[in-house]
């Protein structure tokens, strides 16, 4: 009975604990009304940060005349961020519809300064417009350089706070609209136009995780697509992953983690880095991987992502098939892991990992982030364009316009309910086993001490 005991202390009791834990995982984990994560995901009520960090530009003049840009950074200007599901929906074939709306409210407390503030920034409209006339010829680009004149236009435009993320009227977009209006784009710019309150992200439909559990809160179609079509290459095109608020229970850490941003109108992968601590937590932390924005040279299933003209160095992602054909380019704040090439077209940058690392810290058990970090950065891509004076004779470069963050920490009483759960059930199971191994010890000792005497009295008899 001793030896029983002892096997079932230090070999059963283990197993029971991981079976215990992946009965209540996999019951918990999943997108059904009556699982205690459903109003969470539906209704998110962790506290969310959207915080923004615009670059200023010191030497305009010289920059037009050839120099390289010398910018300072000016920020955070945070925002509340308050996430809803409209129209949610269960489908008979185990996925689950809805419309994410974001309201973002200022938060001056966490700010710098009010949305009033104002920076000399990059202006993109034009830039933008200098950029596609590049291939005409030199008397349609002298044209359009004398409307550009005509409409007050200029490498560089102070805005505002507000003007920057919420829109402003743009004089550029209002004559383009009056004669070429262009579907999805209006008379006004800004990086967040048309976001703030409003369905504009469209329906979502993920997989509920019931029958498949590996397939938890990945999306299964966007705007009623199953996979985009403005890249180059099927793979390019997928729609892998979830949206960033959960993945599937029990991550294997080897794994890469897919992130759909539908802003960007791609797959973002993570990968492991490291284990890290979180209040006490033992949690695994994932990195945006450096090959996401690598170019289709140096990184073969990228090449998707870019065609001749667009391929950017290592480190930057063209978007212009996702932006109206915009050359923006998606990057890490500050060009962090990116080509040198980037960071040294540009005066005062400085990428910090702890800073500017897109990650997240994941629970692997529930496959759930207790902490986020998501920083991204956005990047107008600039040439000399012969026949526009606008642009002088500025460099080739890619200049960082803005980079954001949202971050998210878990309350206290998350960490509690983790605690209580997870902690407290293996402690219970940890003292249940090594009491089972003690109390069938103390049951062997004895039985042993009495077989060993029983041996020696026999053999002392037999001589």
């Amino acid at each position: 009975m001793g030896i029983i005991l002892i096997i079932s202390g230090a070999v059963a009791m283990p197993l029971i604990y991981d079976a215990m834990i992946k009965v209540v995982v996999d019951d918990m984990m999943q997108l059904t009304p009556s699982s205690p994560i459903y109003d969470e995901w539906a209704n998110p009520t962790v506290p969310l940060l959207s915080k923004f960090y615009f670059f200023e530009v010191q030497n305009p003049d010289e920059v037009i005349n050839g120099d390289k840009p010398a910018l300072v950074e000016r920020g955070p200007y945070s925002y509340k961020l308050i996430v809803k599901r409209a129209n949610v929906t269960s489908n008979a074939n185990g996925t689950i519809s809805s419309i994410p709306v974001y309201t973002y409210v200022f938060d001056r407390e966490k700010s710098v300064g009010d949305e009033s503030d104002t920076f000399l920034s990059i202006n993109m409209p034009m830039t933008s417009t200098a950029y596609m006339m590049k291939d005409e010829s030199r008397f349609v680009k002298q044209s359009m350089s004398l409307v550009l004149e005509a409409l007050g236009e200029s490498m560089f435009k102070r805005l505002s706070v507000a003007d920057l993320l919420w829109g402003y009227d743009e004089p550029l977009f209002e004559l383009v609209e009056k004669f070429f209006p262009i579907p999805g784009v209006g008379s006004q710019f800004g990086f967040l136009l048309g976001y703030n309150g409003t369905d504009i992200n469209g329906m979502f439909t993920v997989y509920d995780g019931v029958a498949n559990k590996s397939k938890l809160n990945h999306v299964n179609r966007w705007k009623g697509q199953t996979e985009l079509d403005m890249w180059y290459t099927p793979e390019a095109n997928m729609m892998n992953g979830t949206d960033g608020m959960m993945w599937h229970p029990f991550v294997e850490q080897n794994e890469t983690l897919p992130l759909f941003h539908q802003d960007y109108c791609r797959t973002m992968p993570y990968i492991y880095k490291e284990d890290q601590m979180f209040k006490g937590i033992p949690l695994k932390r994932y990195y945006l991987a450096p090959f996401a924005y690598e170019n289709g040279t140096t990184y073969p299933p990228n090449k998707g992502f870019c065609n001749e003209e667009t391929c950017a160095p290592a480190g930057i992602q063209r978007m212009d098939p996702c932006r109206f054909g915009s050359p923006m380019g998606l990057s890490n704040p500050h060009f962090l892991y990116a080509d040198p090439w980037l960071s040294d077209q540009i005066i005062g940058l400085n990428p910090d990992v702890e800073k500017h690392e897109n990650y997240f810290l994941l629970e692997p058990k529930m496959g759930m982030p207790y902490t986020m970090r998501m920083r991204l950065q956005i990047n107008m891509y600039i040439e000399n364009v012969g026949g526009i004076k606008q642009m002088g004779n500025v460099r080739t470069m890619y200049y960082p316009a803005i980079w954001f963050a949202q971050e998210v920490d878990v309350p206290d009483d998350v960490i509690k309910s983790y605690r209580l759960g997870f902690q407290l059930t293996g402690l219970i199971v940890d003292i249940m086993k090594y009491a089972m191994i003690v109390i069938g010890s103390l049951m062997v000792i004895p039985a042993s001490i009495a077989l060993v005497n029983t041996c020696y009295t026999k053999h002392q008899k037999k001589r």
